[in-house]
Formats: C-alpha cells, sequence, structure tokens
C-alpha cells in the first residue's frame, strides 16, 4: 500500500493505512484506540516504540496529538508524516533508533474524526469541531454556511447593495477589496458565506452562531469558562468524549514529559501563557521553552511565540481551556501548539519574526498585499481564487457565488504544496522528542564484606535534556514523583542498613545549564546515589529498579557470591 503526501485522507484511509504501517513494523508500532467519538468512532492512539526493550509505561513518553479542529486536515498528515518517518526510520537512523530503543512516542493523527469528516465530504460542511448540536439543540436564527449549489465547495457569496462595504477590484475582477470610509457613487457589495438562511424574513441577514459550536481546544480544564465567557468551551471541562478522553490518558500516563499539537494555521510555534504574561512564568521553565522554540525555528523557519503575548484575537481578550496551557499549567508538560501553513506568509506578504502580533494582519493590511497573495496562488492553487457566478438564491434570488474556496488555500495548502509544508515538522517533532530525561545505571556495585555481609552501591543517572520532574512548574503543582529506588531481595537476605524503597530526589538534565558563560560551573546534579548493607547467608539474587515516572524505569538483577 502506497502512503502519499500530496492528498487529504478520509478516516477510512487514514486508519487503512496506520493498520497496514503497523502490521510492516510489528515490533515498534501499534494501533490501538484513544477513545471514542460523539458519532461512536474509534480514535486511532499510534503507539510507537520498541517492545522489546520494555513496556510504554516504563519509558519517558512524548505525545503528539492533530486535527483538533475539523477543518484543520494538514494537521492529520503531518502526524502521519511523523508515523511513517518513525516506522521507516527505526534501524537506519541512530536518533529514531534510540528514541524508540528508550522511549515511547504516543501519536492520535486525528483527534476529531467526525468533524473532518464533514471537511471531506463530497458535498461539505465546515464546523469547528465536534458534531454534536451545542449550545442549543436547534439551528437560530440566521445565514448558516453550506455548499448550496452541490459544487463541493463552500466559496463566498455577494449581493448588490448600495450600502455595502465591498466592491469589486479594478485590477482582478474575481478579488474583493473593502470600500473606502468616504467613498461613494461606485457599485458595492455585502460578502457573506454560502449558505441559507434560516428564518428569513426578505431584510435581516447576520450570521447564525453555528447549530454545531463546539470548539474542542476550548473543553480542556486550564482555566476553563462557560459559554458565557468562552464559545465553544462545551458544559463542563470535559465534557466532550474525545477531550475526556485525553485528559483520562494523560491522568493514567505520568510518564508523558512533552506535547506538540498540530493545527493550521499561521506557520508558527506557539506557546504558553495564553492568559497570562511571561512575567508570571518561572524563568528557568522560559528558558527552556525558549530553547525548545529556536531549535524548532531552525528546522522548520517558523517563529516561536507567546501566546499572550503576539497571538490573542483581541488584544484585551484571551482564550481559554486550550490544550498545551492545560498540559503545562497543571501537570508541567512542556507543550506546544504548531499551527502550520499560512498563505499569506507563502505568498511573501508578511514578515517572519518573533515579535510579530500574529492576528493584526487579518484586521487591517495593505491591499497590496491581496494582490500578491491572488498572484502566488494563481501559481500553485488554480481554482483557489474562483471567479463570481450567477446563482438563483432560493431565499435571495439573484446573487453571484464565488470568491476564496478556503479549504485548500487558506485553511490548509493545496495539495502539491503538502508535503514540504510538513516535511519539517517531522524532525521539530523528533528534535523536540529527543528532549527527555532518560535514567541509567552509572555504577552498581555489590561488594562482599565477609560473614554474609554485603554492601550494595547504586548510582543513577539522567543522561536527558530535561530533568526528571521535566519543569518548574511540574514541581510547583507536584505533578512529577522523585527518582526513588525499590530493592527486592532473596529469601533468608535481610536490610542492615538501608531501607528497601528511597527517595533520591529529582535529577537533573541539562536544561538547567542553558547559560553560555565561560566561567560557568557544571555540577553532576543530574545524578543520585543510594547504599544498602545487607545480610544473605543463603546467597541468592537481588532484584533492583529506579523509577522516574518521566524519565524511566530501569532494572538490575544480581547474584550474590
Amino acid at each position: 500500500m502506497d502512503i502519499h503526501f500530496n492528498t487529504y485522507y478520509t478516516y477510512a484511509q487514514l486508519t487503512e493505512r496506520l493498520a497496514w504501517l503497523a502490521g510492516q513494523h510489528p515490533g515498534i508500532m501499534q494501533v490501538t484506540a484513544l477513545g471514542k467519538t460523539y458519532e461512536g468512532r474509534e480514535i486511532p492512539l499510534i503507539v510507537l516504540t520498541n517492545t522489546a526493550t520494555g513496556p510504554d509505561t516504563e519509558k519517558p513518553a512524548f505525545w503528539l496529538d492533530a486535527n483538533i479542529h475539523a477543518t484543520e486536515l494538514t494537521a492529520s498528515m503531518a502526524a502521519l508524516y511523523f508515523v511513517k518517518k518513525l516506522a521507516e526510520g527505526y534501524g537506519s537512523d541512530p536518533k529514531i533508533t534510540r528514541i524508540l530503543d528508550e522511549q515511547v512516542v504516543y501519536v492520535v493523527p486525528r483527534l476529531n474524526p467526525d468533524g473532518a469528516e464533514l471537511a471531506l465530504a463530497d458535498k461539505p460542511k465546515y464546523i469547528r469541531s465536534g458534531t454534536r448540536p451545542y449550545p442549543l439543540e436547534d439551528k437560530q436564527d440566521g445565514l448558516h454556511p453550506e455548499d448550496i449549489d452541490g459544487d463541493g465547495r463552500i466559496l463566498q457569496m455577494r449581493i448588490p447593495d448600495p450600502t455595502g462595504d465591498w466592491k469589486v477590484s479594478d485590477r482582478d475582477p474575481r478579488l474583493m477589496v473593502k470600500r473606502g470610509p468616504d467613498e461613494e457613487g461606485g457599485a458595492y457589495y455585502r460578502l457573506f458565506p454560502e449558505g441559507l438562511i434560516e428564518n428569513y424574513d426578505g431584510h435581516m441577514i447576520t450570521v447564525a452562531p453555528a447549530l454545531q459550536g463546539l470548539d474542542f481546544n476550548r473543553n480542556f480544564p486550564g482555566a476553563w469558562r462557560p459559554e458565557g465567557e468562552q464559545r465553544g468551551a462545551g458544559d463542563y471541562p470535559g465534557s466532550e468524549p474525545e477531550i475526556h478522553a485525553v485528559i483520562e490518558f494523560m491522568a493514567k500516563h505520568s510518564n508523558v514529559y512533552a506535547a506538540m499539537t498540530f493545527h493550521t494555521y499561521s506557520r508558527a510555534i506557539l506557546r504558553p501563557f495564553g492568559t497570562k504574561s511571561d512575567d508570571e512564568m518561572d524563568v528557568n521553565d522560559k528558558w527552556v521553552f525558549e530553547a525548545i522554540g529556536e531549535r524548532g525555528t531552525a528546522i522548520t523557519n517558523y517563529p516561536c511565540v507567546s501566546v499572550y503575548h503576539h497571538f490573542r484575537y483581541h488584544p484585551k481578550e484571551v482564550i481559554t481551556g486550550v490544550f498545551d496551557d492545560w498540559l503545562f499549567e497543571h501537570k508541567g508538560v512542556f507543550a506546544v501548539t504548531v499551527e502550520l501553513w499560512d498563505l499569506a506568509t507563502a505568498a511573501g506578504v508578511e514578515e517572519k519574526s518573533k515579535e510579530k502580533k500574529f492576528m493584526d494582519w487579518f484586521r487591517k493590511h495593505p491591499v497590496e498585499d491581496d494582490y500578491k497573495i491572488v498572484e502566488y496562488a494563481d501559481k500553485v492553487a488554480p481554482g483557489g481564487l474562483v471567479p463570481w457566478y450567477a446563482f438563483d438564491h432560493s431565499q435571495l434570488g439573484k446573487v453571484e457565488l464565488g470568491g476564496w474556496n478556503t479549504l485548500y488555500t487558506w485553511r490548509n495548502p493545496p495539495h502539491a504544496l503538502l508535503e514540504a509544508e510538513i516535511a519539517p515538522q517531522a524532525d521539530f517533532a523528533l528534535a523536540f522528542a529527543a528532549l527527555a530525561p532518560r535514567i541509567a545505571w552509572r555504577e552498581v556495585t555489590l561488594t562482599p564484606l565477609g560473614e554474609a555481609r554485603y554492601h550494595l552501591l547504586a548510582v543513577v543517572e539522567n543522561r536527558g535534556f530535561l530533568p526528571t520532574n521535566g519543569s518548574q512548574q511540574a514541581l510547583k503543582m507536584k505533578a512529577a514523583r522523585p527518582v526513588r529506588l525499590e530493592l527486592e531481595l532473596p529469601a533468608g537476605a535481610s536490610l542492615v542498613s538501608g531501607k528497601p524503597k528511597q527517595e533520591i530526589g529529582h535529577l537533573e538534565g541539562r536544561s538547567n545549564k542553558l547559560e553560555v558563560g565561560y566561567y560557568e560551573a557544571s555540577p553532576t546534579d543530574n545524578r543520585g546515589k543510594a547504599e544498602w548493607l545487607i545480610h544473605a547467608p543463603a546467597g541468592g539474587a537481588l532484584a533492583l529498579r529506579a523509577i522516574a515516572e518521566r524519565g524511566g524505569t530501569i532494572h538490575r538483577h544480581i547474584e550474590f557470591d
């Protein structure tokens, strides 16, 4: 079976390819289910690890999910690309091989199968997330976007109106531009999404709140607010089965140390906080986020920015109940959101900068930007900007349909550009996954002292970048248990000194040594040790294990002489 990245797969096509890929790599890839959707579809969960080196739950875990929003199809293809890269690279790529031998990668390539199926249907419907009617069971008055002429697209609809705020560009008849504040005497229009109006009275046209108005990325527990304060939030945190499944998984998998979620669009790497200033983040955590972001920028050319400072939809509002904020604030897991693709930056009209306010461009920009975008789109996505054509609307009479076919221009890249857009994201995800805390034995020595007495020394070290707690936020929230050593003795043996279970605290990695001063010390704070005095008159073997929830579990068996 071939897996191509110049197309967008339906649920059946995606799950078929995942199953096939797992069948080709049974020792390192399993397909299971995270849970079920509102409509009863299984949400695929991919577990990537070398099962011969131990169970996934005893290894540091990297999480990646995608396509939480229905029309963000690029995200699921990027996740599939990552899965394929890991599965096929094992054994030949040293970094992939090391990660899958020592760690586990969990991937949910399409968290929202129900919504994505609507976007990919022959007669599509574009919704934000889930298909459950929300917040009301019935359609509210106003215009509801849909494909009214059955051509498989949801375009724009223009209606002549002397009081309208749009006019036809004098340079390209397909393009609509804003009417000037004092402009009069021309032909003007109102613009709407293609669709039908619920309870149309012949005069008033408003865009109705969506019947399916959920936004899954407002349904997580972090700073969750109800519908009156945060649209799409759901009835309560985790009220939607898809999001409940993620929350439950994280509750049961304390080995997750880092996470990435794929969205579209803006070509940006977004990091917490979304609700408050960087001044309120622990400085060390901020520096680690910046280091992760700098690595991501070097690989993808996407700037990494704080949501609060650079990615707010409105300068006086914040969004709440989002995945990465929740995971970092509640559990201290370093989590980022990658906004894939952006037509404007691809066309060269937006500067890529850490200081850019991403949403400002959509509110106001020079009309010359529009012409550059159209010129670019005509080259890479012929038909992306559709010439206007007459249509006899069942409620409005004669209107025109046309404008942007947004699904494969603004929301997702044209098919021919998909692979080039997503390929670097797999490299970034791999680099991020490689930052795991990873404990290993530095020394384990059993020394005979005579008269059936033995001294046992165990030294453990963290060979990863992140500390075993993951972040300072995790310490604050008590989200990660300190590293502990557990000793099991053979029959007849006893401890003279020492305890069978000993905590040795958290072990640093290299993330607390980011300063480049030539005279900075580099202490061995990545190591910890424990000692025991054992009486073993009957000999036998002892079992020793070191457990770091986010850094893995390691074992050692030693025979008494």
